[in-house]
């Protein structure tokens, strides 16, 4: 197998893993999909993580020199991105009173995102072109992601759940209507899923661009067309 292969398998592994959580964790819970927009939130997690792997696959279907640099610098970057994030999720729950302040999370997305900048400048700069450095900092940021979702429902789904009493005291279940705190954990822990997942490709379309542009500065006409 390629390392292509081997790399597609391992994240198409942690996607599953993900929706297994996922459903895991609303079985666990009895009548979790009668509270309001419940089942939607379950439907958007594993139907994006679906679309993800349906990706992971056309990706690695494809070939070319350049396409497999884009997908080395995203596998690159984005598991070293995913890796702190995934660090950064386990210290957050682990030593909530030091790794929750805001300064520490400021500081671990701005190096998430410039990971993702990185991508794009290494690919543009090695290839001479923009686009290729744009789709793979999209690209890192997939990897990411998938890395991230799968370590933090396992963190937050199973391993440090919030406890209910903690729950209850935030804002957003108090305007929520569940009435079952600990449901509402499950449920706020898949739309963070969802929403990292979605928002990260978003973002690295901006840090991508970014980076690209400083790689592809300075490379000759001549080289660059």
């Amino acid at each position: 197998m390629t390392w292509r292969a081997v790399f597609a398998f391992v994240l198409v592994v942690m996607i599953a893993a993900s929706i297994g959580m996922a459903v895991a964790s609303v079985e666990r819970s009895p009548g979790w999909v009668t509270h309001p927009g419940a089942a939607a939130i379950l439907r958007e997690v594993w139907l994006t993580l679906v679309v993800y792997a349906g990706v992971i696959v056309i990706v690695v279907a494809n070939c070319g020199d350049e396409w497999d640099e884009e997908m080395r610098n995203a596998a690159l970057f984005g598991s070293i991105a995913g890796t702190l994030e995934a660090v950064n999720v386990v210290l957050e729950n682990a030593i909530p009173s030091v790794m929750s302040k805001p300064a520490v999370s400021i500081t671990v997305m701005l190096v998430v995102f410039a990971l993702w900048g990185l991508a794009g400048a290494q690919t543009a700069r090695d290839l001479h072109h923009f686009r290729p450095g744009v789709t793979a900092a999209v690209m890192s940021a997939g990897v990411c992601m998938v890395i991230v979702v799968t370590v933090g429902f396992a963190m937050e789904l199973f391993i440090f759940p919030p406890s209910p009493g903690y729950i209850e005291s935030w804002a957003e279940f108090q305007r929520s209507g569940w009435m079952d705190a600990r449901a509402f954990g499950i449920a706020n822990t898949l739309n963070s899923g969802f929403t990292h997942l979605w928002m990260g490709p978003l973002i690295a379309l901006v840090a991508g661009s970014v980076g690209a542009g400083f790689g592809v500065r300075g490379v000759p006409k001549s080289a660059a067309g």
